[in-house]
């Protein structure tokens, strides 16, 4: 439990975290998309890779091989290169307690879906067919 309590100078109680990490961190078989996941949540909330690594390896038996490791390992040395990585992800916050879209404005468009079209009609018919109820 120390190493709990250690992390949790960086993340605050896991008692606060979103349930998604907690079981992509406890129970989900480590995989690419967990594995960026979890390095997202991490990374964001300042948590250092080696102690992010032994939180992760520590509480999921699966993630304690090397392959996960060298995964993990590599997922944060491309956030930290990668300005282009860093700009376009998002992440709980465990400070504002929501998720966060790195420097992106907030805007509502960003929460509409754009229409996709359909094959042999004009673009502006199949958007107002996605507008219209039946």
């Amino acid at each position: 439990m120390l190493l709990l309590q250690v992390v949790g100078q960086y993340l605050g109680s896991i008692n606060t975290w979103p349930a998604s990490i907690i079981f992509s961190l406890f129970a989900e078989t480590p995989s690419p998309r967990f594995v960026e996941y979890l390095k997202e949540f991490f990374a964001r909330n300042a948590l250092p890779k080696t102690l992010a690594y032994r939180l992760y390896s520590a509480f999921n038996p699966e993630a304690a091989n090397e392959l996960v490791r060298q995964l993990f390992y590599a997922r944060f040395f491309l956030w930290h290169s990668s300005d282009t990585v860093r700009r376009h992800s998002m992440y709980y916050d465990v400070r504002m307690k929501k998720l966060v879209r790195c420097n992106v404005p907030y805007s509502a468009e960003l929460l509409e879906e754009n229409p996709v079209p359909v094959p042999g009609l004009p673009a502006h018919a199949s958007a107002s067919k996605t507008h219209r109820r039946s």
